[in-house]
């Protein structure tokens, strides 16, 4: 049996077929093996459009080995595979019938980095309902939906249309966080609920791991008396061959991490620990990850700075090193605070956006700052409404992923398919 006769065999479609004419030979039909190594060389968008070619490709390309195959060579090899996007969600006050809903903005940080003067195309998806994002991970939007009394986690992929919604649970999501345990393969959602119970207020650690026959399952507690409060509501996932962790910052001074693996807690110190009470009140600050290494940035109100810091190597409150520090500007004066850093480029602009919305670019090698006029998504784009309640933004890359090869089984919060909107 030759190669094409194997390929008919398994139902695979020659990646050319041509008609043979007098100038032009017939190419030859391509052995499977060759057109998965082609396919893994495309962008996730492109694959997504390409599933439609036939039964065979689409089961081929929504496989759970290709899609991993496809992370794996885009995250660590050519990440030209995967579009880096902005998530911005907006939860707008209830109307007239008392529906809340919901907005999503997808923006391209490649456009805004490369062209910060010309308008940025945004993606728009809006529904009803009320959700609360967690966090983003190899392309996947992790959010929480509660009414009151029980909640639900679910996940969304952007890039396929992919959702996946978990089974409800008494109480509140009040701290949470999403992230990859790359040690048991499996995305987890992690909640502190807090319920009702004839004895008063209950507060407990509960984990679901995204899988189609899962459930929720209590795990270790706080090891403290009372739950904390940290600064960030939403912990930051934070993965490496060494820890997969959600973390929080609490009083400004710690970070708390629970350890996805082990699903314990521990904690490790803030690198300006040493400082007055005073330098505390006065400060703000905001986790997150630059670089693949996580990163605080620390807002002092009375010293008229913002500083950010990198961890050399997680869990090493000795690794914390000072990577920029800035002066405040009169161009930050209408920004509010807490400016939440997003993202690097390989030239050192640092990507960060503001309470209001303003996109913020600031040159790390010599402190110079840029506020694009075109990316001020309050101004500019029309769906971002005065009266927006929440405003969260997350950075995710374009991916195929679906955990464990789980199919859709909601169709809740989808929303509007994407319609691109220009300033």
């Amino acid at each position: 049996m030759n190669d094409a006769e194997k390929n008919a065999s398994r139902g695979l479609v020659p990646l050319h077929r041509h008609t043979a004419t007098a100038r032009t030979p017939p190419l030859p039909d391509l052995p499977e093996e060759l057109i998965i190594e082609i396919l893994l060389r495309l962008p996730a968008r492109t694959l997504v459009s390409l599933r439609s070619v036939c039964r065979s490709w689409r089961n081929l390309i929504s496989s759970p080995d290709f899609t991993r195959k496809h992370l794996r060579r885009s995250c660590l090899r050519d990440p030209s595979l995967t579009s880096l996007r902005i998530a911005c969600y907006n939860s707008l006050p209830p109307r007239g019938n008392g529906v809340r809903y919901n907005s999503f903005e997808i923006l391209s940080v490649q456009s805004i980095m490369e062209n910060p003067s010309e308008p940025t195309k945004v993606d728009y998806f809006s529904g009803q309902s009320y959700n609360r994002i967690v966090g983003s991970c190899h392309g996947l939007l992790c959010f929480f939906e509660d009414d009151g009394q029980n909640t639900h986690g679910f996940l969304w992929n952007p890039c396929t249309g992919f959702i996946f919604q978990s089974p409800q649970i008494s109480g509140q999501a009040i701290l949470c966080g999403f992230g990859y345990d790359h040690f048991s393969d499996s995305y987890k959602l992690l909640g502190i609920i807090m319920e009702n119970v004839p004895s008063g207020l209950e507060f407990s650690t509960r984990i679901y791991t995204f899988g189609p026959t899962s459930s929720w399952r209590r795990t270790d507690d706080f090891p403290f008396d009372e739950p904390f409060m940290p600064d960030n509501k939403e912990g930051v996932f934070f993965g490496s061959s060494r820890v997969c962790t959600i973390n929080w910052i609490v009083n400004r001074r710690v970070v708390v991490y629970f350890d996805l693996d082990e699903e314990t807690y521990d904690q490790f110190l803030l690198p300006y620990t040493n400082s007055d009470d005073d330098y505390f009140r006065r400060m703000r600050t905001y986790l997150c990850i630059l670089r693949n290494r996580l990163s605080v940035c620390c807002e002092h109100l009375k010293a008229q700075h913002w500083i950010v810091w990198q961890m050399k190597e997680y869990g090493d409150a000795q690794s914390w090193t000072k990577l920029v520090s800035i002066s405040f500007h009169r161009k930050l004066e209408n920004l509010g605070f807490s400016l939440q850093s997003l993202y690097i480029s390989k030239n050192n602009v640092l990507l960060a956006i503001s309470p209001s919305l303003r996109i913020f670019l600031c040159n790390l090698k010599n402190g110079s700052l840029d506020l694009p006029d075109t990316i001020n998504l309050r101004e500019n784009y029309r769906h971002f409404s005065p009266s927006i309640g929440s405003r969260i933004a997350y950075i995710y890359h374009e991916s195929l992923v679906s955990p464990n090869g789980l199919q859709s089984n909601s169709s809740k919060i989808l929303l509007q398919k994407p319609k691109s909107i220009v300033s």
